[in-house]
């Protein structure tokens, strides 16, 4: 089944289990998502339907964020909905609609819950206002935060047999669910959400929040219902798990992305609700440029865990700001297994690789001066410094001892990814130097211009790390990541290549589910559609139906709800087929369409606070700035035929030829 979220809770439809942002239990490396028992996990026994012989169906409704049990037949419909609430983030809310044409005709129907087994994460206590206190049973650190506080309060009760009233056409039952950690915002949620019910807005409210989202920002694919299918699933995935409404205050922020979403990580499963470089490198890019806002959320889900940053570079004997590789609630380390908190320490570079896509898409200074971004950036500068040796011999920087993202090699010395991510943190350090109109640091200078690049001049490829045979197993995407994300200078043929001889090594099966997706980023580069095409089949195996849900593995195995996957496979999209490529004073595009698909649109894509809709067809293409934000210049327009710029003007449309195209602000 599909989850239902807001980025504040999220449950798995008729789940035992209800999660919250940020609600961890568990000490240090044994932290994963607290399992509330869900008070909403209601299904409709089919048995017990009456008139019977009605047809029933599941649906999810991805526009405006509802899933539905429908049964319905001969003037009859039956109707079970479960949505977590778009604005008021507190409230996840079932409701059950009978209808019938004839109010002779019975119309009645058992309702379950499914709570599952008491929570061993949470003890439970009532209070005098009617609703419980809950608090986890284990701080993760306890010498940065204590056991966490929160409350559930509900409201009415869909379970047991239902039966419409005499002379009635229709009828909605209402069964709330309000979780929070203020008792008072828990209190004033569920008062604003009986207001909205009583005067018949509470539904419209929920869907007129998803319908502004979606207009805000999304994809459309035209003459491929599959595929558009799968985009907007895919989309509504991802935002299901980010903060839909600010509305908690600063007391309880947004605590990052986790690779299976916010209804998914309970003890032993789905990467416990932890936040890894997925969040950073594969969900964010696509959140961005279409979302800024959320995307500036995501940002600052580490600029909160700063100082924790560097209380672990100094516990384990570095300086500056070291991100673990799993985060919960605290900032420090929570990866349960060895070696990958030690080693891993290209989340650093991550992380720091996001800040600058953040600089180059927003010019936000706010953010970087006065939201710690600066300080974060020079951190992992810092903790890079400390982190590299330097051979004594040749003098050349090198960084030792570390797993790549290719996990199936766990100790090896100088990885192509972790030293050219490591060389791009150091470098965007001294950028933000410059901006912020402070000297350049010696040392991050002469460390990047120094630093160990591996490469093989006589394969003319890239090596994945000191020592390595191109004859082996690698895991999935790494070096393929040198020329996009990271847009590393090389040869044309380094480039195919690196992707040639990395496909050959990398197996189809277990490779998780974000991997192709790079890959045919790559091809389509270099102008090979028919190879990306191939890995686009490839990639979009791990979608399963009916809902597009998406597994780590292409078998159905690993984790599930695989956002990492859905942001893979969103980047293929914008900048495989739409050929983005963020740059520090512009963004480009090299337009492509997908195969067996006549139109793909780019709506709200933002860009220096603007906003602009980038559609095109086989042969034509056309762009609309559509808004500007208060103090943002606009924008201007390079066609690859023009060669000039030109100005954009906030609702005319400038239709050409298919071609690239260039944005700058002014």
């Amino acid at each position: 089944m599909p989850e239902v979220g807001n980025g504040h809770l999220a449950t798995v439809v008729g789940s035992d289990s209800l999660f919250m942002n940020g609600l961890y239990n568990g000490a240090n490396l044994s932290s994963h998502r607290a399992r509330i028992p869900s008070p909403s996990g209601y299904s409709i026994q089919s048995d017990s339907v009456r008139p019977s012989g009605l047809a029933r169906t599941y649906s999810l409704d991805v526009g405006r964020g509802i899933f539905t049990e429908t049964y319905q037949g001969g003037g009859v419909k039956v109707t079970l909905r479960t949505y977590a609430h778009s604005t008021l983030s507190n409230l996840l809310v079932s409701e059950l609609a009978l209808s019938r044409d004839d109010v002779n005709k019975e119309v009645k129907v058992n309702v379950k819950v499914n709570p599952g087994s008491p929570s061993e994460d949470v003890d439970f206590q009532k209070t005098t206002l009617g609703m419980l206190r809950g608090l986890t049973r284990e701080a993760e650190y306890p010498e940065l935060a204590p056991r966490t506080e929160f409350f559930l309060l509900t409201a009415g009760y869909l379970q047991g047999n239902i039966t419409m009233s005499p002379n009635s056409r229709g009828e909605t039952y209402l069964a709330l669910a309000v979780l929070g950690h203020d008792k008072d915002i828990v209190l004033a949620e569920y008062a604003l959400a009986m207001q909205a019910w009583e005067s018949g807005q509470l539904l419209p409210l929920h869907t007129e929040g998803w319908t502004k989202f979606w207009n805000r920002g999304r994809i459309d694919i035209g003459g491929n219902i599959d595929m558009a299918r799968l985009t907007y699933a895919s989309l509504y995935y991802i935002l299901s798990s980010l903060p839909l409404a600010n509305d908690s205050g600063p007391s309880w922020p947004f605590f990052g992305v986790s690779p299976g979403g916010l209804a998914h990580g309970s003890r032993g499963k789905d990467y416990l609700g932890h936040i890894f470089w997925d969040q950073d490198t594969w969900i964010y890019p696509g959140v961005a440029l279409l979302h800024p806002d959320l995307g500036r959320r995501v940002v600052e889900t580490r600029t909160r865990t700063l100082d924790a940053a560097r209380l672990l570079a100094k516990r384990t004997g570095y300086k500056g700001a070291r991100f673990p590789w799993e985060s919960a609630f605290t900032g420090l380390e929570t990866c349960p297994a060895d070696p990958y908190g030690e080693r891993e320490i290209h989340i650093n570079g991550d992380i720091s690789f996001m800040f600058r896509q953040y600089w180059q898409l927003t010019h936000d200074m706010s953010l970087m001066r006065d939201g710690k971004g600066a300080e974060l950036v020079w951190g992992v500068a810092d903790f890079w410094a400390s982190r590299v040796t330097q051979d004594r011999q040749t003098g050349a920087y090198r960084i030792l001892g570390v797993m790549p993202p290719d996990e199936w090699h766990p100790l090896v010395n100088d990885s192509a990814y972790t030293n050219n991510i490591a060389i791009i943190s150091l470098e965007f350090a001294n950028q933000m130097k410059r901006i912020m109109g402070q000297p350049e640091n010696p040392q991050w200078s002469e460390i990047s211009a120094r630093m160990v690049r591996p490469y093989d001049a006589v394969k003319d490829f890239h090596p994945e790390f000191d020592g390595f045979d191109p004859r082996g197993r690698t895991k999935q995407a790494d070096v393929v990541l040198l020329s996009f994300p990271l847009m590393v200078d090389m040869k044309p043929s380094t480039r195919q290549n690196d992707l040639t001889i990395y496909d050959l090594t990398t197996p189809q099966g277990p490779a998780p589910a974000m991997t192709w997706g790079m890959f045919l980023v790559g091809w389509l580069e270099l102008g090979d559609e028919t190879k990306a095409e191939t890995l686009l089949k490839r990639s979009i195996k791990n979608a399963q139906e009916p809902f597009q849900v998406w597994t780590e593995n292409a078998d159905g195995e690993g984790a599930v709800n695989f956002l990492t996957g859905m942001g893979g496979y969103l980047q293929s999209v914008l900048f495989g087929y739409g050929g983005c490529r963020i740059h520090d004073d512009l963004i480009t595009f090299e337009p492509r369409l997908m195969p067996n698909v006549t139109r793909m649109r780019f709506v709200g894509l933002s860009y220096r606070g603007c906003s602009i809709d980038i559609e095109y067809d086989a042969e034509k293409l056309s762009l609309t700035m559509t808004s500007i934000d208060k103090g943002h210049g606009g924008l201007r327009v390079r066609f690859q035929e023009v060669g000039q710029w030109k100005d954009l003007v906030v609702g005319q449309r400038v239709d050409k030829k298919k071609q690239g195209f260039d944005l700058q602000s002014k």
